[in-house]
């Protein structure tokens, strides 16, 4: 799969609520991270899904609670994503920053290369320690 594959598949799965795929596309912090920033809203209006953000990522069912709701959720609303591919940087032969927009709104992703296969991977754009 292509950089640009990766990027319109991981906008797809959202919309989809599809975070088995999305789960595929992204290192595991990162994909941890988004499921933190999607249900960011929820958790702020229910405590037992706050406490659930808390624990997934030691607790393998809430994991699998947290990704059934927000599932459920991005399900529910209709998304539509206008990308479109403006340049891409090296950052070394493992990481790769693609810089696109979004509904005409400048983005940038961020991509390892983990076991031969480009990963979402949205500490990738730091510095790497020597």
């Amino acid at each position: 799969m292509t950089l640009i594959e990766s990027l319109e598949s991981y906008y797809e799965s959202i919309d989809a609520g599809d975070l088995l795929r999305l789960s595929t596309l992204m290192t595991r912090e990162s994909y941890l991270m988004s499921l933190n920033s999607l249900g960011f809203k929820k958790a702020f209006q229910d405590e037992s899904f706050r406490r659930l953000l808390k624990e997934m990522e030691k607790d393998s069912k809430a994991l699998l609670e947290v990704e059934e709701i927000l599932s459920l959720e991005l399900r529910g609303e209709s998304r539509k994503y206008d990308i479109e591919t403006l340049l891409y940087e090296s950052k070394g032969s493992d990481r790769v920053t693609l810089r696109y927009s979004q509904d005409e709104n400048p983005k940038k992703i961020h991509f390892s290369n983990q076991e031969g296969v480009w990963k979402i991977d949205f500490k990738a754009g730091r510095k790497k320690d020597l």
